[in-house]
């Protein structure tokens, strides 16, 4: 099930956005200021932001640069506002997309399905309540701070998060990393794995005793 937030302060669209959209695989969730989408966003998961610009509280474009300093969830623009320079603002903010009104439910809907399924298929990048890692454009961040790995780091987070909350065994993660390819001291993984939870969280990173590593995430 993907969950849509809807931030939009006019209380008749809000509420119609939220009775059209929602459907047996999309789950629709709604703030009427920014405020309230910053508490949402920060307590629960979302696969999509539906965002207007003008709220009582602030500018959107402003809250979406803030919020891509923390998390990859992808942005859609839904406004009045209808000016190039806003537009253009939007984009430069991390926006994804931006639908003027007056705007087609039934384009919105085609909008919304495709830019879930583009999102779907980004194997390369990971995201969660307290983590974005960005392996494509190598960014890491970790409660909105950035982070700075070394490419063995790298490597091994990699592997531990494409295999999230399965347990990876020393040997299959010691060929992720060196290819089996030259004799390693045994206790380079276990250094690896110590410097990755000295930067992002030492509970991130759980030791299966007698078989491996498995990544957890924000379950810290």
């Amino acid at each position: 099930m993907k969950r849509l937030l809807i931030v939009e302060d006019d209380d008749a669209i809000r509420t119609g956005l939220c009775r059209s959209l929602s459907s047996d695989t999309l789950e629709t969730v709604s703030a009427g200021n920014l405020a309230s989408a910053g508490r949402h966003l920060a307590a629960e998961r979302f696969d999509l932001l539906l965002l207007d610009c003008n709220l009582p509280d602030g500018n959107g474009i402003d809250f979406c640069r803030e919020i891509m300093q923390k998390t990859s969830v992808p942005v859609i623009f839904l406004t009045v506002r209808d000016s190039e320079i806003d537009e253009v603002a939007a984009f430069r903010a991390g926006a994804c997309d931006y639908v003027k009104k007056p705007f087609s439910l039934m384009v919105l809907r085609e909008r919304i399905a495709a830019l879930l399924e583009r999102t779907e298929k980004r194997a390369d990048l990971y995201l969660d309540r307290r983590y974005r890692f960005d392996f494509a454009a190598m960014d890491f961040f970790v409660d909105g701070e950035r982070v700075y790995l070394g490419s063995t780091e790298c490597k091994l987070l990699a592997a531990l998060v494409k295999n999230a909350r399965q347990v990876l065994t020393r040997a299959a993660l010691t060929d992720a990393l060196w290819d089996g390819g030259e004799e390693l001291n045994e206790n380079a993984l276990s250094v690896a794995v110590s410097r990755l939870r000295g930067r992002l969280g030492e509970k991130s990173i759980s030791t299966i005793y007698g078989l491996g590593y498995m990544w957890v995430g924000d379950r810290e």
